[in-house]
């Protein structure tokens, strides 16, 4: 699996986790954590456009939108 690298924290509650970051090839890939991982990481990371990024930054789309209609298609497990 390629390196992912985590740039920003989107939520953090409780056990939910919501996270902008890259790939190895600086693809834009948001990152999902419901529940149990102790580490606080998340297992899921679904890649994105920019557009898409940038809109979850600034709080104009939610994350279910997203992973409804906006992902890519790639879907990499941590």
């Amino acid at each position: 699996m390629d390196a992912i690298t985590i740039r920003q924290t989107l939520l953090e509650c409780g056990e939910v986790r919501v996270v902008l970051a890259n790939d190895a090839a600086e693809r834009p890939v948001v990152g999902v954590r419901v529940g149990g991982d102790v580490a606080g990481n998340p297992s899921l990371f679904v890649q994105i456009d920019r557009v898409t990024m940038l809109e979850l930054e600034r709080g104009t789309i939610d994350l279910s939108t997203v992973l409804a209609d906006r992902c890519a298609g790639i879907t990499v497990g941590a």
